[in-house]
């Protein structure tokens, strides 16, 4: 979801930052609101959860990190998980052209996705990339949806080039 505000944040206060890293970002997620209320349902278990999140991990990185992540959502309570993802499905939405309204000479927009990401494509991320006019778009090969914390060696390798960037346009 920080990737949906990182956007949000560009839209509405591209003054106040240099830059937004959007991790997973896109235009909208709508087409998983039917899955919403599969967050909230007494006949489904956090089992459910834990493991939709796992599904959301690449292969090959360590099996720690992915059974820390499902057992993580695991932790929440079912309300709190769906309305975390009521933001993400249904209030998040930029389809009506706002990520146009970004002006990258007032805030620089990277947007970072993981390959693996079924969630929120690099597709996605990439369709996202090419509304917002001079945007910077990674794909994260080898990394899922928790790029962060499924593998922060293989992330750091995308993320310190482009904090590096950021810190050498110092201040605009």
């Amino acid at each position: 979801m920080g990737g949906q505000l990182a956007v949000e944040l560009a839209i509405e206060r591209p003054d106040e930052f240099r830059a937004v890293i959007g991790l997973e970002s896109g235009l909208s997620r709508a087409r998983m609101a039917p899955t919403l209320d599969f967050h909230d349902h007494p006949r489904i278990s956090n089992e459910f959860r834990m493991q939709s999140m796992y599904g959301k991990t690449a292969p090959g990185n360590p099996e720690s990190s992915g059974a820390e992540i499902a057992w993580t959502y695991g932790q929440s309570a079912p309300p709190v998980s769906k309305g975390d993802l009521y933001y993400n499905f249904i209030d998040h939405n930029l389809t009506g052209g706002e990520a146009q309204r970004i002006d990258t000479s007032r805030i620089t927009v990277y947007l970072m996705t993981g390959e693996y990401d079924w969630g929120n494509s690099p597709d996605q991320t990439r369709i996202l990339a090419e509304q917002i006019k001079g945007s910077k778009f990674v794909e994260m090969k080898g990394l899922g949806h928790f790029p962060m914390a499924e593998n922060f060696a293989v992330f750091k390798r995308y993320l310190m080039p482009i904090l590096d960037e950021i810190a050498k346009n110092g201040e605009r």
